[in-house]
């Protein structure tokens, strides 16, 4: 046997090996984490189109619009609230453009949050949406704690979703063929409609987990962010070229002086609407949380995504900028990618279309670990699959 032959013959070895140590991997971890990531992503396929839902059915989340009328001011809208539902004081005043009901959210602990929509042109009282016991809030709370104490749920998502991620990669290992041509092409790439339930629940794992490869890794990596601070820091670090992250807590000057009678509210909303058009502008007025706290004023020209959003903060009495957060074009790349990362963890980042696009991809995430869970309970030895691969 010539050199040649011998050296092909360990490569082959080695990637058999390879292949075999990914297919116990993918085995043991689709096994480990299924039930987490089909809770998971069916619960981020039902919250793709949330607002779209929202004001779809939900009559309060759209108003009328009147002739020649401008929106009431903050001051206002959050006096109606206060006055209606005897709240001691409010979070802030969401507009929403010239169509849609402001919201104005109260917080009084974790266990009492409500969000109160109101008419900006008249003050209409129109609906308080208790988040404690709301559908929507329901769903979020299975993606992201899994229904459990958050000490608890948020690791076991996190970490979950850390070895949804590595099923994906060697999923790509299993999937790759050995030799390409004309018959492999057609497997790895086509799914047999017509074959029976055995080989069509094993295009369907094998052909669809490879399409939505790359998204589903958008997924899993930025919901990642969310759930792990190792690896927000990891990722902020790296794309920033080295700084560390950091979240800046912003105080006002408690010896500062009042500058203006009227409601510092109004005067900051004024300001705004004097440079921006509130018809066609997401425009947040946050109040400040305690004496030292401190004004936030956060406009948007887009109503599906958030990236685009400039914050402005202010001290509470004299109303002087503390902070004026940059454009995404001119911050570092680490607050680039974490301003980023919520809409394209939502799948929100180019519109509508990113959205079916995400929706489509987390139906499929979401059938994955059922058909990968078949695939394996079919098989005629499906225990000897667990054996841990020796070379």
């Amino acid at each position: 046997m010539g050199k040649k032959s011998i050296k092909n013959k360990k490569k082959k070895k080695k990637r058999s090996y390879f292949y075999r140590f990914s297919a116990w991997l993918h085995l043991w971890l689709g096994l480990i984490s299924g039930i987490v990531v089909v809770i998971v992503s069916l619960t981020a396929t039902i919250l793709v189109f949330e607002r779209e839902l929202k004001l779809l059915f939900e009559p309060y989340q759209t108003v009328e619009v009147p002739e020649n009328k401008e929106f009431l001011l903050p001051s206002v809208l959050s006096e109606r609230v206060k006055e209606k539902y005897d709240f001691s004081s409010i979070w802030g005043v969401y507009y929403r453009g010239k169509d849609k009901s402001v919201e104005v959210p109260y917080y009084a602990d974790r266990t009492n949050y409500q969000v109160v929509y109101v008419n900006p042109y008249n003050g209409e009282i129109l609906h308080n949406r208790y988040l404690n016991s709301d559908f929507w809030r329901f769903v979020l709370e299975g993606h992201y704690n899994f229904w459990l104490p958050r000490n608890i749920g948020k690791p076991l998502v996190a970490y979950s979703t850390l070895i949804f991620v590595i099923t994906l990669l060697t999923g790509l290992v299993l999937w790759w063929p050995k030799k390409w041509n004309k018959a492999t092409k057609k497997a790895s790439f086509e799914i047999k409609w017509k074959a029976k339930f055995k080989r069509l629940n094993y295009d369907l794992h094998n052909v669809l987990g490879f399409y939505t490869l790359f998204v589903a890794l958008i997924f899993g990596l930025t919901g990642m962010v969310y759930g792990m601070n190792w690896f927000r820091d990891a990722s902020y670090w790296a794309a920033s070229g080295g700084e560390e992250f950091t979240r800046e807590s912003l105080v006002s000057d408690t010896t500062a002086i009042a500058k203006y009678a009227k409601k510092d509210e109004d005067i900051l909303f004024r300001n705004v609407v004097s440079k921006v058009d509130p018809n066609h502008n997401k425009i947040n007025v946050k109040y400040p949380y305690g004496k030292n706290g401190v004004w936030s004023i956060g406009i948007n020209p887009s109503f599906q995504s958030r990236w685009q959003t400039t914050t402005i903060h202010y001290e509470q009495n004299s109303l002087k900028i503390i902070k004026a957060e940059p454009t995404l074009s001119k911050a570092n790349g680490g607050d680039q990618l974490m301003r980023l990362n919520y809409d394209l963890h939502v799948g929100a980042i180019g519109g509508i279309w990113t959205k079916i696009i995400a929706f489509l991809v987390c139906l499929v995430a979401t059938s994955l670990p059922i058909t990968g869970f078949i695939i394996w309970w079919k098989k005629g030895n499906k225990w000897k699959g667990l054996k841990f691969p020796l070379p």
